[in-house]
């Protein structure tokens, strides 16, 4: 499957209604399971953990009025829910176990997305895991966290999970600025027009889309067309 294909699918999937919210997993072939149910088959041998192959989350912001709807709108891979998918996706590439985090092996994994739904809008997001964990310097943080440990530990704890998202969170990877910093400056740009900040804007949305390198998708959610952003 190539990009498109994924995020032509994940759009269909949830126009039909057949995609649950939360983190889920996508097989080689289509197959969709939520994440937990996808541990259950790995830890009875029925899928093997080289057969997945995306990563997802699925949020509905319908139900969650806040000035988060923009940030997730403009940079869905580092809203909150999408920083721990990050973590979550790129440990259960390296075999880890945490069943209680949505962390099960699956080192066939290719991509990481994020599916968002909007009352007008669908946005979905594909980027390279592991491009996704060399950029934002999660690489380096999971081996820094774990140490020596990480050649043998397989089951991570939820204290080491959490200190990972944090560190990952406080990265001045976005022009300069850490995860909190894009969100407020975006909220004076976009909320309350502080046209000052400009610069700034286009600088962390160029380094948003160096990093991740994301193919991205919006569609319309009354014509199910997809229309530009």
């Amino acid at each position: 499957m190539d990009r498109k294909e994924i995020t032509d699918y994940l759009a269909k999937k949830m126009f039909n209604g057949e995609l649950k919210t939360g983190y889920n997993i996508m097989l080689k072939n289509k197959q969709i399971y939520p994440a937990s149910d996808y541990g259950r088959l790995v830890e009875s041998y029925k899928i093997s953990p080289k057969d997945i192959f995306v990563y997802f989350s699925f949020i509905d912001y319908n139900v969650n009025e806040s000035y988060n709807r923009l940030f997730a709108y403009l940079f869905s891979l580092i809203d909150d829910n999408s920083i721990y998918g990050i973590v979550k996706s790129y440990l259960s590439k390296l075999g880890f176990y945490s069943p209680y985090n949505d962390v099960y092996p699956a080192t066939g994994l290719k991509y990481y997305a994020v599916v968002v739904l909007f009352s007008d809008r669908l946005v979905i997001e594909l980027t390279d895991i592991d491009t996704a964990a060399t950029n934002t310097g999660l690489r380096k943080i999971v081996e820094d966290v774990l140490g020596k440990d990480i050649l043998t530990q397989r089951e991570i704890r939820d204290d080491q999970i959490r200190e990972i998202a944090i560190k990952l969170r406080e990265q001045k990877v976005f022009a300069g600025y850490a995860t909190d910093n894009v969100y407020f400056i975006m909220l004076d740009y976009y909320v309350d027009q502080n046209i000052s900040l400009a610069k700034e804007v286009l600088a962390i949305n160029n380094a948003y889309n160096q990093i991740f390198q994301p193919y991205r998708v919006v569609y319309d959610t009354t014509t199910r067309q997809q229309v530009l952003m």
